[in-house]
């Protein structure tokens, strides 16, 4: 077997170098893809060139300046564990890297206490040690080998040329490697903030755009969450990623904490050890490191990005360019969409009000329509729980001689009371609303003190008592129940209020006009009273005599008697004629079987023959308009023909009628003589029909 010696590098002094780790080191420095990988396998191959039992690397972090072992050969783990954690700054070099210790471009630090007492952190102990500059592109200092040296003699100036050709190699490899990583970050950028630009210009979907941010988040940081300044000045956080989930919903205050000071200030935050300065507290209380990035928009704060880790030292510079120019890539997106939601937001309440228009226009008209509540106030009822989707509305009347309140119609999904129910005005909350007078929301029955519940009714839990008062009297109340806690809001009362007083009208109308039938009927009365005196009554008391007078003829003057007999006959005639004119003029038959046209005609016609009066009848439109009106106008053009007769030697009248479904036009005409009302002297009487 034939043994190949290994090449050697010889110094002055007799010692040898072995090319083979040195060429072995050089393909390994080309392969490598990452600083620290590369700076280790440099360490372990100058251990093994220069016999150290000991080689470590400080190397440059970009960000701080400051120099943070990367790389250990030989090392004990307490050790490593002591260098990582004392970074070394760079103001301790110059006072190490002294003229009087360099051997060719390193330098040679003795054993020495005093020596070494700047960098007593980053010194090994109890050896001399050669500290071994990397320096990078316009001799910048990028890193130090230290290696630990048996003795001073250990080292000569030809092998620290050689060990200083390896640091050159392993500067510029280290330069090249992080340039490449620079490189594929920005790429990365560039492409992120691509994607993110392509995903939130192309919606308005806010919620889209809140989560796709949050995705990129995490996607470049590992975590991210999104805060937005509400009207009310405080920050909530409003989408997070999946680990940051317990923030969704949280509220800052601005100015307080690192998220209000940034929304305050409008500048970032970056701190890779938040521990450093206690004055602010994380969004986080986990986070160690964190980047808070304000979201700007037409030079104001309407929010934050927010990343952190529980990693000391986890973010870069680089990070925080690349925060910022997220925030400035959705600001605009954001603010777009709020606007877009608060532009929907005003279209959906303008809908919903035009739509609440509506309803209460068709409640008014329903209310309106007829006097006769029998039929108005159930529709009404209807229309409320139909056209505002209410679980449950009953409609009360008050009724002031039992001091109750009556139930008058009911529509909804809870059992009904009653068609008779009644519920005094002391119990319940709908009690103590009409008493007051005031509305009463109650959000939880249960939790009511004065409650009222009926066995009906025992799902109910939200009750809302809506008083119908008129000039200054509750008239009747709008009661809504629903078998949800808190179903009622402010709106619902304004528009419940809004329908108690159109329904206040309509019942103070139907009560006033209950009274004026009460007092017609009681005129009425009144006037066949008069009647009854002046023509019946009179020829009863006649019919009386005239039979007094031929009982007493009957055995005197027969004749006389048979005489007298007949005029009784004539006398019991006329007064059964006046008997069924007042009859006639009470309610005529034909006004009740055949309606008030036909009613009409038939007077004309009687009239026409009895007077000899010619009355033309002219009907325009339907009579059916006039429901529940029939008698009221026959009776006033009764009494206008009547006035004819009596007053305007008249030959010829016409009567017309036109029927509307808001009005009835009635007109009655004649040829006779008048006045004239502008000639009328003032003081001769305060009625027109008195003047002739």
């Amino acid at each position: 077997m034939t043994h190949n010696p290994q090449p050697v590098a010889r110094s002055d002094s007799g010692r040898q170098l072995p090319l083979g780790d040195l060429l072995a080191l050089g393909s390994q420095i080309r392969a490598d893809n990452t600083p620290e990988s590369l700076l280790h396998e440099v360490a372990e191959t100058l251990r093994r060139v220069v016999a150290s039992a000991q080689v470590y690397v400080r190397l440059r972090n970009i960000d701080s300046d400051a120099f943070e072992a990367a790389a250990f050969a030989g090392i004990a783990p307490e050790i490593e564990a002591r260098l990582r954690a004392e970074p070394v700054l760079p103001g301790i070099y110059p006072t190490l890297l002294r003229p009087d210790l360099r051997v060719s471009d390193s330098y040679l630090l003795p054993n020495d206490a005093a020596a070494n007492a700047a960098d007593a952190a980053a010194s090994l102990p109890a050896a001399p040690t050669l500290l071994v500059p990397l320096r990078g592109r316009g001799d910048r200092l990028i890193g130090v080998i230290y290696i630990a040296l048996a003795a001073p003699s250990a080292i000569d100036q030809p092998a620290a040329q050689v060990i200083e050709a390896i640091a050159r190699q392993a500067a510029l490899a280290v330069e090249n490697v992080r340039l490449a990583e620079r490189s594929a970050r920005l790429l990365a950028k560039q492409q992120l903030l691509a994607e993110l630009g392509r995903d939130v210009s192309a919606t308005l979907d806010l919620e889209g755009i809140l989560s796709r941010t949050v995705e990129r988040l995490a996607a470049a940081f590992g975590s991210g969450s999104l805060c937005l300044l509400e009207d009310e000045g405080d920050l909530v956080v409003v989408s997070a990623s999946p680990d940051e989930a317990a923030l969704l919903g949280s509220h800052f205050v601005s100015d307080e904490g690192i998220v209000g000071w940034v929304a305050a200030q409008g500048r970032s935050f970056f701190a890779n050890d938040v521990r450093v300065d206690l004055a602010f507290s994380p969004i986080n209380p986990a986070h160690r490191a964190c980047i808070i990035a304000p979201l700007r928009s037409g030079g104001r704060v309407i929010g934050t990005l927010n990343v952190g880790s529980a990693q000391v030292g986890a973010f870069s510079y680089e990070d925080l360019d690349l925060l910022e120019a997220i925030a400035a890539q959705v600001s605009g997106p954001i603010v777009s969409a709020r606007l877009y939601r608060q532009s929907q937001r005003l279209a959906a309440h303008i809908q919903r009000h035009a739509d609440q228009l509506a309803v209460l226009n068709a409640i008014a008209r329903t209310a309106s329509s007829t006097l006769e509540q029998e039929y108005s106030l159930p529709r009404v009822t209807e229309q409320i729980r139909s056209g505002f989707g209410y679980d449950q509305v009953d409609l009360f009347l008050v009724d002031d001689e039992s001091n109750e309140l009556a139930l008058s119609a009911s529509f909804g999904v809870l059992p009904p009371m009653g068609a008779d129910y009644r519920q005094h005005l002391n119990l319940g909350v709908i009690g103590r609303a009409a008493r007051h007078g005031q509305t009463i929301r109650v959000d939880n029955v249960q939790l009511e003190p004065g409650y009222f519940s009926v066995a009906e009714r025992h799902a109910t839990r939200a009750e809302l008592c809506v008083p119908i008062i008129a000039n200054g009297r509750t008239l009747g109340m709008i009661n809504l129940e629903s078998p949800k806690l808190a179903a009622f809001s402010d709106e619902d009362v304004a528009i419940m209020e809004t329908i108690a007083d159109v329904l206040a009208g309509t019942l103070e109308n139907a009560r006033l006009y209950r009274r004026a039938q009460a007092a017609a009927v009681f005129e009425e009365r009144n006037r066949l009273a008069r009647e009854l005196h002046d023509s019946v009554s009179q020829q009863l008391f006649s019919m009386t005599l005239t039979a007094q007078a031929a009982r007493a003829q009957l055995e005197k003057n027969p004749q006389r008697a048979a005489a007298q007999l007949e005029r009784l006959q004539e006398t019991a005639t006329a007064a059964l004629a006046e008997m069924r004119a007042l009859i006639f003029q009470l309610r005529p038959p034909a006004l009740r079987d055949q309606g008030l046209v036909a009613a009409l005609q038939q007077h004309a016609q009687a009239l026409s023959r009895r007077e000899g009066l010619a009355i033309a009848l002219s009907v325009v439109g339907d009579d059916r308009q006039a429901r529940g009106l029939e008698q009221p106008l026959f009776r006033i053009v009764q009494e206008a023909l009547n006035n004819v007769v009596k007053h305007a030697d008249a030959r010829n009248v016409t009567v017309a009628l036109e029927f509307g479904s808001e009005r009835v036009l009635m007109r009655v005409t004649d040829d006779g003589h008048g006045f004239d009302p502008e000639a009328t002297p003032s003081g001769q009487g305060r009625h027109l029909g008195m003047i002739s």
